[in-house]
């Protein structure tokens, strides 16, 4: 295995978006993901694994030196939605809250710390982490009145931080030839729970007037993670069509 990037959350919507431009690339794409495949019809080689797990992924870097593979990238992709996502603060409870920031963060900490040593021993490596304009600005609420959805403060906390942590990243290990960069979604279309009226009310609010879709993420990531991009690195690059310019 050769030009390895991984991708956790490999099997969502986002996951495989990046999974199909980077192997259009050349690269071989290792999707991680806690559930099985429910189908053969994805893209890249799964890799079951519980991000969170500490043993789970010590057992993903001994599959990957017993490959023999070099790690090319790695995304921190995976989120996750438990139940009470969506209740309001004062009725938030505390494993649903950690749930979040377990995924999130614990699960790319564990990742990153697994995989630096396999791109220090290349002399270069490229990791993107998965943000959210909602890490970057605050929820406009009023967007979310008459759906089932929200932008709870859980996951603000987790992309905010996950955006300051690819430049923590990027700053110890530029040396080593390792660049970490964020990518900002806004509402992507094709990965959102609120429906064709939501769509409509949020294209509204952006200067392009519509809503992302995951290949506009993913033609993102494909630039970071390309040598594109080699003296790029400890950025967030917002791709909302324009809604944080207000």
């Amino acid at each position: 295995m050769k030009d390895v990037v991984l991708i956790s959350g490999g099997l969502g919507v986002l996951g495989q978006a990046y999974a199909r431009v980077l192997t259009e690339d050349g690269y071989d794409v290792l999707a991680l993901d806690c559930k099985e495949p429910e189908n053969d019809g994805f893209t890249g080689e799964f890799f079951a694994c519980d991000i969170t797990n500490e043993a789970q992924v010590e057992t993903l870097g001994k599959h990957l030196e017993s490959k023999g593979a070099e790690v090319h990238g790695l995304i921190n992709n995976a989120s996750c939605q438990p139940e009470g996502f969506t209740n309001e603060l004062e009725d938030y409870s505390l494993s649903s809250y950690r749930a979040v920031l377990d995924v999130n963060l614990l699960g790319s900490f564990l990742l990153t710390r697994m995989s630096v040593p396999l791109m220090q021993a290349r002399g270069k490596g490229s990791i993107v982490n998965v943000g959210s304009i909602q890490g970057v600005v605050a929820p406009t609420f009023e967007m979310y009145e008459d759906t089932d959805i929200t932008s709870p403060l859980a996951y603000s906390v987790a992309k905010a931080a996950m955006i300051h942590s690819s430049k923590w990243v990027a700053s110890r290990y530029g040396p080593d030839g390792i660049r970490c960069n964020a990518v900002s979604p806004g509402g992507v279309n094709d990965h959102q729970k609120g429906g064709a009226e939501f769509s409509v009310k949020y294209a509204s609010k952006t200067p392009l007037r519509r809503m992302a879709h995951s290949t506009d993420v993913a033609e993102a990531v494909r630039f970071l993670m390309s040598d594109r991009a080699s003296y790029i690195t400890g950025q967030n690059l917002v791709v909302d069509g324009g809604w944080t310019i207000y």
